[in-house]
Order: C-alpha cells, then structure tokens, then sequence
C-alpha cells in the first residue's frame, strides 16, 4: 500500500477542493487528481505554476472551449475534442448537462453566487449525522473563504438588478427578493467589470478555488496532478487501488490509498462508480443512480435590444422578482410554485471573436435563469459503458411554474423570452449516489462514506438528498466540509479500536 498519501481526493470542484483543503489543514498527507489543467489566469501564473491551459478567450476561443462532447449515439464519455478543453457537453432528450474540467473546478464558469439552499431546513430528516443547524457552520465558513459579499446601490455596479429595477412597475429587485453573495471584487475597476463569468476570469476578480483553497493548501502540503482522469476504483483487502489516465504522458498509472475521496462532479462520479461496478471494481450501490435531478434549471434569452451595454458589470446582475400590481411586494403566479429569477449580461462577450455586429447586438440582450427545487426523481443509467437519464417533466411541477414566469416577465416587457420548453438543460446537475442512513435508501450514509465500502468517501453534488433549488455551490461545498472533517476523527477511532482488540 502507498503509505504516502493518507487520502487521495478525486476532482477539484467545490467538493473536492474543499475536501482536499479541509484534510490538508488537518494534518493528512493528501493527493488530488484533476483531468484538467491549470488556468492561465493571474492568481495561477503569481504563484509560479507552470504548465497552465488558456482560457477559451480571444484566439483560444475556438479550440479551448470545448472538453468533450457526449451525443445519444456516441460511446462511453463522448467525444473528447480537447483535453484542454473548458466545457463537457451531454445532450440527452430528457435532460442535456454542462460542466467543465479545470483545476479549480466549475469555480471558473460559475456565476459567483453564494447562495444556501430556498428552504432553511433542507439538510433535516436525511440522516441522524447531519442536520440544517450544524451545516449553517460549513456555509459560514465557505462564504467568508470566498470573500462573498451582497452587492448593493451604493457599490456602483454597471447593471446591477437593484438599480435597474428600482423605479420599475413591473419588477421588483430590493431587500425584499434577497441579493445573493457573490465572490467578485466590487471596488470599482473597469477591469472588475468585465471578463469574468461564463469563460472564466483571467484577471482573478472572480474568486476561484485555484486561488482561494488549492494554492494556499499546496503551500501546506498537497500535491495536485492536473490531466490526470481516474477511470476506475477497485477495492482491495488494504483499501482501494485507481486506474489513472496521465494525459500528460499518455500513459496509464495505478494508485492506491487507504481512503479516496470521491468528488469529480455528479456525472463523471457516476460514471466512475458505474464503471466500477461493471468492471468489478465495487460491488452492491443497489440504489446507485437513483434520486437524479437538474435542479429546476431553465435558461432564457431575453432580447431586450437595449441602447445601452447590458454586458458588464457582475458574472450575474442579481436577483428579481415579478412585482405585485400597485404594491412593493413580490408576487408568485397564481397556481405557480415560488420561482427565483436571476439575470445575467454576456459577460466576457469582448473575448469572443465575432463579427462586430453580432457582438453589439449580444451586448444589448440579457439571459434570465429561473430556478426552483425540482423533485430529483429522475435516474441515472448505465448501459453498455455509457450514461444516460430518465427524467420526466411532468413529474417535476417546478419547471411548469418557471416557464410560467418566463413567460410573464416576456409579456410585462413587451419582449418574449425564448427558452427550450420539452428539452430540459441544466449546469446544476445532482443525486445519484443520495444521503442516507441504509444502503436500501442511499448510496452514502451521514458522513458520505460509501455503504458496505469503508473508506470511499462522495463530497460532491451526486450524494445531495435533495435539489437545494439555488445555485448549489456552497452547499456542495458545505457538504464537502462535513465530510472531510469526519475523515480523520473516523480513521482515528479505527485506529484506537484495532489497538483495542489486540491489546
């Protein structure tokens, strides 16, 4: 057994970032895998790494954007276009999904919203280990390392909802709808104000998990092999041995650990343990890919046409809500489930090579994302080494109600929103390898470790019970932190019970 490595952590999203981060600090000799590379961004060159990936901006648009590409007719994981790549794109008729592979995660493509889930009491009921109360703890922790704060009036920002919105009639963006945090410097550079979302952030304005947890922790002790892909997890009599893809030397390597963090991002979590399954690598997960959902995402475009540069300002501009007639509340339509409506500019659209007029009339229009809790009763499945989804719109009431007020926010501009009614797609996917306290319920108990399988541990958004029904960042990363806390004081306690039977 590789007696280097305490844990080896999987991915370095905001699961396994903050897993590998929490270990670091608590002493454990730690190895993070990554199949992406490093960001060529400000923060990453500043600390001396060398081997970095472009960003897909400018002349790197092209190539560098996409990752792979999985179609209803390709094989295994897709297409790969570019281990360089920033986006995985999976389209399914039921629901298609996008997330990316960087060091750092879905850090460099999120909005930079810090949000806790919309009911106060999701983590309650799922398991005696773990309740809302003492989570609140881990999302105070995350927020504060991410440097969030809620933007208001008086910070200036280009485009700002709460501004935009303060004198309209039909819309309403004050105390009320409930700014989220965001993780984005606010002092007023022009730079601040560009260039930061969707593609990444060049400059650092965005906070990352490359820069805020996994360069202060390889000052600390952890070591990170970018483009390294783990393709399968076999348990062995001592703990658990990897089969792992270097990209870098086109070569594949095995690795073992007593314990292995599981945090790739929910697809490819899925597919590893699939895949593992299949190949004989684990065994039982008799509910592995159950409890699957995109967490009521709907994206819209919103061709405003506006005179003025709705482009910059924030990744996202906040938060809104449909104002109720001849008052200053928010309202939810009639029959309609509560809805969260947030807008956003083409941020970083300047680094697109297009056509000038292409990119001026993008300038003018905005994107709205409604959202909402759905049920996260689809499932995921596994069939002749590829995934695939069941996931029924008309057993997720929520998506019903978004487009009703996509529909509404259309009619009150006088400019109808266009969105994909029958073709669900969302970045947010979630479930598959659930909470809960027996495996005939849940794939990982309390503490994310893997029933029946000691020592395999799953800190990213596959084992949340639940779609949180706002951006699931931090709570993925709240979750994470639970984990990877209970990791050493578990290891501990087997030590003192081995010693104790031998004693």
């Amino acid at each position: 057994m590789n007696s280097h490595y305490d844990v080896i952590v999987i991915g370095s999203g905001f699961g396994g970032s903050v897993a590998a981060s929490t270990l670091v600090n608590a002493g454990q000799r730690v190895l993070l895998l990554e199949r992406g590379p490093w960001r060529d961004t400000r923060p990453v060159r500043m600390a001396g790494i060398d081997k970095r990936s472009p960003l897909p901006q400018g002349r790197h648009f092209y190539s560098h954007l996409l990752h792979r590409l999985a179609l209803p007719w390709t094989k295994g994981n897709g297409i790969r276009m570019n281990r360089h790549g920033l986006f995985d794109i999976h389209l399914s008729a039921d629901m298609s999904v996008i997330c990316s592979s960087s060091v750092g995660g879905g850090s460099h493509v999120y909005s930079a919203m810090n949000t806790r889930p919309a009911k106060s009491d999701y983590w309650d009921g799922h398991s005696q280990h773990i309740s809302s109360s003492d989570m609140e703890a881990h999302y105070q922790w995350m927020i504060a390392t991410m440097g969030a704060r809620q933007p208001t009036a008086d910070d200036n920002i280009p485009n700002f909802t709460g501004t935009a919105f303060r004198d309209s009639k039909d819309f309403i963006a004050d105390d009320s709808v409930g700014q989220p945090a965001m993780s984005v410097r606010m002092e007023g550079d022009p730079d601040d104000w560009q260039n930061n979302s969707f593609l990444g952030s060049q400059s650092g304005s965005k906070a990352t998990l490359d820069q805020r947890l996994l360069l202060p922790a390889v000052e600390q002790g952890l070591e990170i092999r970018a483009l390294h892909e783990c393709l399968a997890i076999w348990r062995t009599p001592n703990g658990y041995r990897l089969d792992v893809q270097d990209h870098q030397r086109k070569q594949i390597i095995n690795l073992t650990s007593h314990r292995v963090v599981l945090a790739a991002g929910t697809l490819n979590t899925l597919r590893l343990l699939f895949h593992s399954r299949d190949v004989g690598g684990l065994k039982g997960m008799q509910t592995l890919g159950l409890g699957f959902g995109g967490n009521g995402d709907v994206p819209a475009w919103w061709p405003l046409n506006s005179e003025q540069n709705l482009s910059s300002g924030t990744p996202c501009h906040g938060r809104f809500a449909l104002r109720a007639n001849d008052s200053d509340q928010a309202m939810t339509l009639p029959g309609c489930l509560p809805v969260d409506l947030t807008r956003y500019g083409v941020n970083g659209i300047e680094q697109i090579p297009l056509p000038a007029r292409i990119r001026q009339r993008l300038q003018r229009d905005l994107i709205v994302v409604g959202m909402g809790a759905d049920n996260a009763n689809g499932v995921a499945r596994w069939h002749k080494g590829r995934l695939s989804f069941r996931y029924l719109q008309e057993s997720n009431p929520i998506l019903a109600s978004v487009y009703a007020h996509l529909a509404e926010v259309g009619r009150r501009s006088g400019s109808a929103l266009r969105f994909m009614r029958n073709r669900p797609l969302t970045v947010h996917p979630l479930g598959g390898a659930r909470l809960a306290d027996h495996s005939e319920s849940g794939v990982v108990n309390g503490f994310g470790e893997v029933h029946d399988h000691p020592g395999l541990f799953i800190a990213d958004a596959a084992a949340l019970p639940a779609a949180p029904g706002t951006p699931p960042s931090m709570t993925i990363s709240a979750w994470a932190r639970h984990v990877a806390l209970h990791i050493p004081n578990a290891t501990h306690k087997k030590a003192v019970k081995a010693r104790s039977k031998t004693s």
